[in-house]
């Protein structure tokens, strides 16, 4: 455990070190700011929910970003073979991956703690345990989007096909709310069961369910499993 968490952090400081990094915290803050004024000059309404929303689409296209390149470059700077011959683990490496992708993302919604200040100093009313697990809901949401990300780097060298292999199977999980509508209801409950906006959506109500957070932390362990195997798999092939 110490072994993943040590990866973890170097990856998360090297990542800090990044130029790149910090555009990409501007950009966020400034798309969800210009959602946030909106909001809350415009259309009066005075609470984050509907920011939490606009954060979970924003999430689909900012962590297959910051995950694209956790194996995939590790493999095309041929590091990869190089961490494989070292005691350490493979399940390590992975985990260690995918806590420095949840750093991340822990930090740019510290950041976003900006728009919950303006909130306490102009709002009425204010429901501070729905913030609360709101915020809690999205880093569920966002460590299972990082264990999918992990995932799709692990298949190419190429990073922007990780980028969008990430992409597509974190918008699969979303769009199922879209097709719901058009189900049977025989196979609803259990679409409904796998949409990630579902299981999010009680936290932005400020109901905290284990259901739901077993059911986030549970797609996090298969893609990491995935991941492993997937890595295991390659290295019995280039063995042969």
């Amino acid at each position: 455990m110490t072994t993943v968490f040590t990866i973890a952090k170097k990856e998360y400081q090297v990542a800090m070190r990044l130029v790149s990094t910090y555009i990409v915290f501007i950009l966020f803050l400034v798309v969800i700011g210009v959602f946030f004024s909106n909001m809350v000059f415009k259309i009066g309404q005075a609470e984050l929910r509907f920011l939490f929303e606009m954060i979970h689409i924003i999430f689909l296209f900012y962590i297959p970003a910051i995950t694209m390149g956790s194996i995939a470059k590790e493999r095309q700077s041929g590091t990869l073979e190089l961490l494989s011959t070292l005691p350490i683990k493979l399940s390590s490496i992975i985990w260690g991956k995918i806590l420095a992708a949840l750093y991340q993302i822990i930090t740019i919604i510290f950041l976003s703690l900006t728009f919950f200040v303006i909130i306490v100093i102009f709002g009425e009313g204010i429901d501070y345990g729905a913030i609360i697990c709101g915020y809690i809901g999205l880093i569920m949401v966002g460590f299972a989007y990082a264990s999918i990300g992990v995932f799709a780097s692990s298949f190419p060298s190429n990073q922007i096909l990780a980028f969008v292999l990430a992409l597509l199977i974190s918008a699969a999980f979303y769009v199922l709310k879209f097709v719901l509508p058009l189900l049977p209801f025989r196979v609803l409950p259990v679409v409904q069961y796998l949409s990630f906006d579902y299981h999010l959506s009680s936290f932005l109500k400020g109901v905290i369910d284990t259901r739901d957070i077993l059911f986030f932390l549970g797609v996090t362990v298969i893609f990491a499993l995935l991941a492993q195997f997937n890595l295991q798999s390659r290295n019995l092939m280039q063995e042969r």
